[in-house]
């Protein structure tokens, strides 16, 4: 059995949405019971009292963007939840846009592959989509509280620079969730190293607020590494790191001009994501280049 909650005002869509699951979920799951949302605070109360498989969520209902402002609470109160969020105004980089402000720490922490998510315009082809979501949420039913305890595990060691342990955790949800796609790139990123590299990847396959994020994670790390470096120890951000390195004689001008382009970079990354462009990945390369040219790390 699968449980779907449909979270749409229209009726219409509500009953295109059921065909569109039905059709994609009957070959996998016959049994497949629907329940539906007219608004967002009726869904929240369904989420509440009952356990769903899939949440198809409708970004617009009495407002715009409604759908989408009411995820940061479903994230956080169901976060193995499979979610498909259905637009029908807004493209799906600007919807990718506006979901910004609300999965930067998750990324940045690692929660982004604690559950399966799509955007998907109203007129898209859902078949592949539901699928996925379908087979996600089949894979960790027996695990899903495992699921969750092992991902903050893993934010745990993400946090302190521990990613060897971070590896080990993703493997476990590997064993227990076999072929899950999240945690798999997250060893293969981590394996591979944080790098400008693995970003621009990430950029020109289109994901531009993973590859943003995952450039201004891997630049805030390698200054405040050059810190340690150059000067003996690091700190907590880079304005701190800056300022001890202003203090160093060795210190040139050159290379705060170096550095200070570099913090930028990181900065726009971090809170303008969207405006990265793939020159910027170039003059990310090349900068560091130049700064740590002198120091072997």
């Amino acid at each position: 059995m699968v449980k779907v909650l449909i979270a749409d005002d229209d009726f219409e869509d509500r009953e295109l949405l059921k065909l569109e699951v039905q059709r994609a979920l009957e070959p996998l799951e016959p049994d497949i019971r629907f329940s539906e949302a007219v608004s967002v605070r009726q869904a929240k109360q369904l989420l509440t009292t009952q356990t769903f498989d899939l949440l198809t969520l409708d970004i617009e209902f009495d407002r715009m963007n409604e759908g989408i402002e009411a995820l940061p609470e479903i994230f956080e109160s169901w976060p193995t939840l499979n979610i498909v969020i259905i637009s029908g105004k807004l493209n799906k980089s600007e919807v990718a846009a506006q979901l910004f402000r609300f999965t930067k720490d998750n990324v940045l922490k690692g929660k982004r592959w604690s559950r399966h998510f799509d955007v998907l315009d109203k007129k898209d082809d859902k078949t592949e989509a539901f699928r996925r979501a379908y087979s996600f949420a089949a894979s960790q039913r027996e695990g899903a509280d495992k699921v969750r305890e092992l991902f903050l595990l893993a934010e745990s060691y993400l946090e302190k620079g521990m990613l060897d342990k971070c590896i080990e955790i993703y493997q476990k949800i590997q064993r227990l969730v076999p072929g899950d796609a999240e945690s798999g790139e997250n060893i293969a990123i981590f394996r591979g190293g944080l790098s400008v590299n693995a970003a621009l990847e990430y950029f020109i396959k289109g994901e531009t607020i993973v590859a943003s994020l995952l450039l201004g994670y891997f630049l805030e790390s390698r200054l405040k590494e050059y810190t340690a470096a150059f000067i003996g120890c690091s700190y907590p951000s880079l304005a701190d790191c800056l300022r001890m390195l202003e203090e160093n004689r060795g210190f040139s001008s050159y290379r705060k001009g170096i550095f200070t382009r570099l913090a930028r970079l990181r900065n726009k990354a971090i809170h303008e994501p969207t405006s990265l462009t793939e020159q910027d990945f170039d003059n990310a390369t090349k900068d560091l280049g130049l700064l740590e040219e002198a120091l072997q790390i």
